[in-house]
């Protein structure tokens, strides 16, 4: 058995946190949702990627967050980010791919278990603007900046100081960035104590 520095319960709990934290600082449901599982897997003894290749990826997320490009027509960036830490940690390559087709299957299973089905139960969608519907009563068109502006006003996402009990969605342990990481650290850990993981993770 592999014996990490710190307990699932801490890596899952600083997975949360730390989406509530990105979110704050630099904004953007796929790149925060999957800084957070990489950073607090990082912090708890395991690695699945080095941090220059997680900063390369960080900067292809970004431009997937709000159902892609700001659309809101995609699907959540939160289960984007989140669905991709899953996929490097289960590590199916071509190669094994072309070695087992169904490791496909397995992959496929592994994110609707571990982030989509959770966000389906939660939401009803892993859409944006389902998600948006469900969590705030209607959905933005957030390419029209005079509507993301609204929605900034309106859902209290950015600004800390003014959030109230009843706009405190996506600055809390509770909005989908940090419930994705949160869900998808917690999926990570447990294959890895099954021993399934394929990904070239390491040991700290």
């Amino acid at each position: 058995m592999v014996k990490l520095k710190k307990t699932k319960e801490e890596i899952v709990n600083k997975a949360r946190e730390l989406g509530v934290e990105y979110e704050r600082n630099y904004q953007g449901c796929a790149q925060c949702s999957f800084g957070a599982v990489v950073d607090a897997l990082r912090w708890g003894g395991l690695e699945l990627i080095p941090e220059d290749v997680e900063e390369q990826l960080l900067a292809g997320l970004t431009v997937l967050s709000g159902g892609v490009g700001m659309t809101g027509n995609g699907t959540c960036g939160a289960v984007t980010g989140s669905g991709l830490a899953i996929g490097l940690a289960l590590g199916i390559t071509p190669k094994k791919q072309l070695e087992n087709r169904s490791l496909r299957r397995k992959g496929y299973t592994a994110v609707q278990q571990g982030v989509v089905n959770k966000f389906v139960d939660r939401y009803n969608s892993i859409l944006c603007k389902d998600v948006q519907r469900k969590t705030f009563g209607k959905a933005w068109d957030l390419t029209r900046p005079e509507l993301s502006e609204e929605f900034v006003r309106t859902s209290g996402v950015f600004d800390i100081s003014q959030r109230t009990p009843d706009r405190a969605v996506c600055l809390t342990p509770d909005c989908t960035i940090a419930l994705a990481a949160m869900w998808a650290s917690q999926y990570i850990l447990e294959e890895l104590e099954k021993g399934t993981l394929m990904g070239q993770f390491r040991i700290l």
